[in-house]
């Protein structure tokens, strides 16, 4: 299995319909110089059937994360899960409102690494899962997920909901994936700056005319507000040490 690394990069979605795009781009991801994984989204999935995992898995050495937002029963999820696993799958992603019943047994397969959506980045997700949020976060690192989905959308929402992910050995080793840039205007570094450690990216990649440079130039993006960030940061607490 290859690890999901807690540390900042880009995940690149794999949105598109056809299995000849998924298993190119992912070859040229394999080379790109930055902390890249790939998430197989049910569009291609659909198109081309869960052997596309395993295609993808044979072109190359990134992670992948199976994208099935799975919202069944412990049984079926679990299932679900399964196949995915066995198909090459580094993780699956699962919604975290259908119970903690779904969770565990996900869990319990130690087939891979779970991540859980907590909050989405359409509007609909603040009618129905804001109001739960912070109780699923919660119950999820309780639990010990692997990784949460929260919206890079509303980076406030990284930011506080990040906080309450807790660990008995002090910071959480629980990593966030935030979808929603670029098509749906949130701007590259926008979650990564407020807590989150990747950020999802389709369709600005896979439909760039050069897919790797512009994955590459985008991760370099988000290393630049970092380091921005952290310079701001510490020159407030040299200032503060100055007083």
């Amino acid at each position: 299995m290859t690890q999901i690394k807690k540390r900042p990069g880009i995940m690149a979605a794999f949105d598109m319909e056809d299995a000849a795009s998924a298993i190119w781009l992912a070859e040229e991801l394999n080379g790109a110089k930055g902390n890249f994984a790939i998430k197989i989204g049910r569009p291609l999935e659909m198109q081309t059937g869960k052997e596309i995992i395993s295609k993808v898995r044979d072109a190359t050495d990134l992670p992948i994360i199976y994208d099935g937002k799975i919202a069944d029963i412990p049984y079926i999820s679990a299932k679900i899960s399964e196949i995915a696993y066995d198909a090459g799958a580094d993780a699956v992603i699962i919604h975290a409102f259908v119970g903690m019943d779904v969770v565990r047994e996900v869990v319990n397969l130690r087939g891979g690494d779970v991540i859980t959506v907590i909050e989405m980045t359409h509007p609909g997700s603040v009618e129905c899962l804001e109001p739960m949020s912070e109780t699923l976060i919660r119950n999820v690192s309780a639990i010990g997920v692997d990784g949460v989905v929260l919206p890079a959308t509303r980076p406030d929402r990284v930011k506080h909901l990040s906080g309450l992910l807790s660990c008995d050995c002090g910071e959480s080793e629980t990593y966030i994936i935030s979808p929603g840039i670029h098509a749906q205007g949130a701007a590259p570094g926008d979650a990564i700056v407020n807590g989150s450690d990747y950020e999802v990216v389709g369709r600005a990649i896979y439909q760039s005319d050069d897919p790797k440079s512009e994955a590459e130039r985008i991760y370099q993006e988000v290393l630049s507000r970092l380091e921005k960030l952290e310079g701001l940061v510490e020159s407030e607490r040299s200032g503060g040490d100055r007083k």
